[in-house]
């Protein structure tokens, strides 16, 4: 992955710190960090320390949320069987399935659960015309007409799908609080949930078995890591941004304006080496690349552009889904521009690369 920031290859980034330092370093205000920003928090707190202020207190901001269902609903056209029609079909897997999705149960079935059965009706009735073909041509025709029917419908039943399940959602929307620590092994089974669930919207793929889209389904609703992944992006963001009155004119404030190096520019750099270089980087770099990680499951959520055309509510989803996947960038550029005052200190106080 491109690196956030080019400095750590002037200062030598992974240098360690003697022990000396680290005790010129250790003075710290008793705050509590904010949740998932301990990193920066820290980093903050030893700035202000060296340079005799008030660490600056961290501003929460409200950050976009996912746009409600009923916001988002999508127009289909209704399609039915006549009662005679559906009677005859007995005989047919379609029967059943007919039977069922209008049974008290079916018709509480929603969201990605209810296209894996849209999607087992459309191939049913199909294989029923077919059954049907040489005793009951005329059925055959109407049950072939009303499969080709719901067949023009399926876009639009995906993406109503996509919009209401409530475990998309979970794992879409950003959570009240930042992931405090970025762990790769609880990411690993939600790329595997999505990976079924993504076949079950693809009418392309073969359909898994559907107790594994319910425990795909369920791993999604029960976790909270990717929507505090979404908030830590946001969060350090903000926080970044939050700080750059505190290292806008660092360079004057450490005396490097004037002839020579004082003491408080040598902890200031060591302070950049020891805490931004070091743990801040590390997580703001794991966030990112956990987001890129995720972009192209996020690409497979958009509603298509020819069926915005028909279903312009959907515009909000697709903004919304634009709004997430831009996190990671977004963080990246704040992270180099809080940098590059960092960058100048270095200049103004001719540190030696590596030094």
């Amino acid at each position: 992955m491109t690196q956030i920031v080019t400095l750590k290859q002037l200062i030598g980034y992974a240098r360690r710190v003697g022990a000396a330092v680290i005790l010129l370093l250790a003075a710290t205000a008793c705050s509590p960090a904010p949740s998932g920003l301990m990193q920066l928090h820290d980093y903050q707190q030893r700035v202000a320390n060296t340079l005799s202020r008030e660490a600056m207190p961290y501003q929460p901001q409200t950050p976009e949320q996912i746009p409600a269902a009923r916001e988002l609903r999508v127009t289909i056209p209704r399609l039915q069987l006549s009662l005679l029609d559906s009677m005859r079909l007995d005989t047919c897997r379609a029967g059943s399935l007919i039977a069922e999705r209008n049974s008290s149960l079916g018709r509480l079935t929603s969201g990605v659960m209810r296209y894996y059965h849209d999607r087992e009706l459309l191939d049913a009735l199909y294989d029923c015309a077919e059954q049907l073909e040489t005793s009951e041509p005329e059925l055959a025709q109407r049950v072939r007409q009303q499969a080709q029917a719901k067949q023009a419908t399926m876009p639009q039943l995906r993406m109503q799908a996509i919009v209401s399940d409530d475990s998309l959602r979970n794992v879409l929307r950003k959570a009240d609080r930042a992931l405090p620590e970025v762990e790769g092994a609880q990411l690993a089974p939600l790329f595997q949930a999505f990976n079924i669930i993504l076949n079950t919207l693809n009418n392309d793929a073969e359909l898994p078995a559907e107790n594994q889209l319910e425990q795909a389904l369920e791993a999604l609703a029960k976790s909270a890591y990717l929507s505090q992944l979404w908030r830590a992006l946001f969060d350090n963001q903000q926080y970044l941004q939050q700080l750059n009155p505190l290292v806008i004119n660092i360079s004057a404030e450490a005396g490097c304006l004037s002839k020579g190096v004082p003491e408080r520019a040598r902890v200031l750099r060591q302070v950049f080496i020891a805490r931004f270089s070091g743990p801040v980087q590390q997580h703001i770099s794991a966030l990112v690349r956990q987001a890129q990680q995720l972009e192209a499951y996020l690409d497979a959520l958009y509603a298509e552009p020819e069926l915005l055309q028909t279903q312009p509510t959907l515009v909000k989803w697709n903004n919304y889904l634009r709004h997430i996947a831009a996190l990671d960038d977004q963080l990246v550029a704040e992270t180099r521009n809080h940098v590059e005052f960092w960058q100048q200190l270095f200049t103004d106080c001719e540190f030696t690369p590596g030094a």
